[in-house]
């Protein structure tokens, strides 16, 4: 990893790229991004030549000047969106002609990254809040949740949206767990509003004229509900891992049913 400079340090002299990758100045702004779109241009051009491993993490982070964090970003979106492909430990320069067009076009390697990111996150944390819900759910928790239940109206998108995030978040705080469900509140910010799938989705809803759209469904979050107040833990765990899923899946179809009217004009 390359040494960070700070304001008062001379920049120092690059190692040399290694054989086959060309390297260069990338933008800190949005690093993993425009790293991931680089190694994109190179295998699209042929110097990164169909067939051929990838450079090391360590290489390429040497060539371009960024951390193993922000390589293994980019190389997820990479993979993501099927310019490389892993075989055993080795990741693969895939034949770009294989690659879809709305790929290139729309980018969506950083967007289904950060679906998977952020609902991998969300199973870690949410999966066994409800399992502890289950246990320890006061009566007071359930007239909550039921509250949130009853004012869930699909039609209202954006009240929708909102209500999703209240429901989630007291499951956190029936669990029992004032660390886990504090954990919840700090974060749930990145799960809900912050990634860039719904940014991608905003564009889509300006575009329409119409709101963003609502995923996974209030029957998911009924059943959820249903297993905390049987005290069915197993029953938890499970319908809430199945809802995470659910609604993971119907962003990443969403995300490829999109990606053509989104891509900028040539």
């Amino acid at each position: 990893m390359s040494r960070p400079l700070t304001p008062d340090s001379s920049p120092q002299p690059s190692p040399p790229p290694p054989v086959g990758l060309e390297g260069g100045e990338i933008q800190r702004s949005t690093l993993a991004e425009t790293l991931a779109t680089k190694l994109r241009e190179q295998i699209l051009s042929g110097r990164l030549v169909a067939g051929m491993p990838l450079p090391t993490e360590r290489d390429i982070g040497l060539a371009f000047g960024v951390g193993r964090t922000t390589v293994r970003e980019a190389l997820r979106g990479l993979l993501a969106a099927g310019f490389v492909e892993r075989r055993g430990k080795k990741l693969l320069v895939t034949d770009p002609k294989l690659v879809s067009e709305r790929e290139i076009d729309h980018g969506a390697v950083a967007v289904k990254a950060s679906i998977q990111e952020v609902f991998d996150t969300r199973r870690l944390l949410e999966v066994e809040g409800a399992r502890l819900a289950a246990m320890n759910r006061t009566p007071e928790d359930l007239v909550a949740l039921r509250g949130v239940l009853d004012r869930m109206n699909p039609a209202d998108p954006e009240g929708y949206h909102s209500l999703d995030e209240e429901f989630h978040s007291l499951v956190m705080t029936a669990s029992g767990n004032s660390i886990l469900a504090q954990v919840y509140r700090a974060t749930r910010q990145m799960f809900f509003k912050g990634p860039a799938f719904w940014r991608v989705f905003g564009q889509l809803s300006l575009a329409d004229g119409a709101p963003p759209p609502v995923v996974g469904g209030r029957h998911s979050h009924e059943k959820i509900y249903q297993a905390i107040d049987a005290r069915d833990p197993q029953q938890a765990a499970r319908v809430a891992q199945e809802h995470l899923s659910r609604v993971e899946r119907a962003l990443v179809e969403r995300i490829g049913r999109t990606d053509s009217r989104l891509a900028p004009a040539p």
